[in-house]
Parts: C-alpha cells; sequence; structure tokens
C-alpha cells in the first residue's frame, strides 16, 4: 500500500524554485558568461545533479508497506525496514532538523535499538494502521502528541 507524503508549501517555495534556479544556472552558465572550461565543467558538475535531486525529491518521495516491510523511497534513494522492528512512532519535537520529511508535521519511526527514520506520510493514523495490521502480534507505541 502508498502512502503519499505530507509537503508543505514552505518546503514548495523552497525547494521547487531553488532546484529550478540550479538547473538553468548550470545549463545557462556556459552559455551566457566567459568562462573556462574547469568552471563551467564544476558548475555543471555541482548545480545540476543537485537540481535535479531536489526536484526528484519533492516529486519522488513516497511510503509503501509491501509484505513485512516499509519501503521509505526518496528520490534516488530507499530505505527498507522490517515492519516487526519498528517499536514506536512519535510527533517530532525538533521538526526543524535535517531529515527526509517534507513537512515540518513530521514523526520519528524507531526501529530496531537505537535508529531512527523521519518520516511525514499525509495521514499518519491511516499509516500507523496499517503497519499494525501488517505486524501481526508485534505491537507499534504510537504517540501522536
Amino acid at each position: 500500500m502508498k502512502f503519499n507524503p505530507k509537503k508543505d508549501l514552505i518546503y514548495g517555495i523552497i525547494l521547487l524554485p531553488l532546484s529550478f534556479f540550479l538547473i538553468a544556472f548550470s545549463v545557462l552558465f556556459p552559455i551566457y558568461f566567459d568562462a573556462d572550461v574547469v568552471s563551467i565543467i564544476v558548475i555543471t558538475v555541482l548545480c545540476l545533479p543537485l537540481g535535479v535531486y531536489f526536484l526528484w525529491c519533492w516529486f519522488g518521495t513516497s511510503y509503501w508497506i509491501v509484505e513485512d516491510k516499509l519501503v521509505i523511497k526518496q528520490g534516488p534513494f530507499r530505505r527498507s525496514i522490517n515492519i516487526d522492528q519498528i517499536e514506536i512512532v512519535q510527533k517530532n519535537t525538533n521538526p526543524l532538523v535535517a531529515s527526509t520529511a517534507l513537512s515540518l508535521e513530521s514523526y520519528v519511526l524507531q526501529y530496531k535499538p537505537y535508529k531512527t527514520f523521519i518520516i511525514s506520510p499525509m495521514n499518519i493514523e491511516e499509516f500507523v494502521n496499517e503497519l499494525r495490521n501488517t505486524s501481526g502480534n508485534h505491537t507499534i507505541k504510537f504517540e501522536k502528541d
């Protein structure tokens, strides 16, 4: 089952223009500036992949529950977590920390001993209920507030 991420407007205002600027800058820099080959290569190698990565993260983030695993897709990256290893899903008390969540309302998924991942599914209650249904006898603690 697929769960889409919750996306805040502020993240969209930051990520989308920044990614379009980086892509446009890396493409237009060689045309409008009289730069040497090394500068063109460095700017293109740094800006173009970063802009594409931001777009890919914005449009390519999702959470999948497949059999007994939670698969988190964000851009080119994939992480698979066994659902029976998930211990707790709790509200993130520090939403400005660097994470893969696209919303300030994010949740910390704690799995295994001492491993965490920050997520922001659109409907957290439905997401946790599906995790609980899939986990069978394993109990997942959920702290919304």
